[in-house]
């Protein structure tokens, strides 16, 4: 890496001072430096920054978007809320201790949670997002969701109005009522 790094002349130190590690302990680079070790000087060039992952790369040549949901709360990623359902299923599935027969119930468990549920699940997590990013605190975004208006209801229908489907952005917000 060194040499990578001297050939590009993005050597931060001058001849005869202390070398640079090759990456900081834990990799817990000091917070605003982009020079602490040689790991976070490649990393933070511009064509590393600007480099896809290897699946955003594959999915987008497939022609599907690729949307990473941010690593914070199961509200924010429906995927989660999905998997959640998946398992209650398979919690009620006949007990077996045969391997395949295992994962034939997992398979079914998967298909079993309906496509409009997992629908409802990606809105009430957009809509969380859509609080968040509207400055709502998490209670006041769980009160926004839980108005008759804000989206999915036990019966999967959506409700609410408007071009989104009803959410956070049609609530005409006032706060929680004490």
């Amino acid at each position: 890496m060194e040499i990578i790094i001297c050939e590009h002349d993005l050597w931060p130190f001058q001849p005869g001072s202390k070398p640079l590690l090759a990456q900081c302990e834990g990799y817990k680079c000091e917070a605003g430096r982009t020079d602490c070790c040689c790991r976070h000087v490649l990393f933070c060039q511009p064509d590393f920054t600007a480099q896809k992952s290897h699946l955003e790369e594959f999915i987008t040549a497939q022609g599907h978007i690729c949307d990473f949901y941010p690593k914070f709360h199961c509200e924010l990623n429906f995927i989660e809320q999905y998997w959640g359902a998946v398992k209650f299923q398979y919690h009620s599935s006949p007990k077996t201790a045969d391997l395949e027969a295992m994962e034939q119930n997992v398979l079914a468990c998967l298909d079993d949670v309906p496509l409009l549920q997992i629908k409802c699940y990606a809105n009430q997590s957009a809509r969380f997002i859509s609080a968040y990013g509207q400055g709502l605190s998490g209670a006041e975004a769980a009160w926004a969701m839980s108005r008759p208006d804000s989206g999915c209801t036990s019966t999967g229908v959506g409700g609410g109005g408007g071009d989104n489907g009803g959410g956070v952005g049609d609530l005409g917000w006032d706060g929680p009522k004490s």
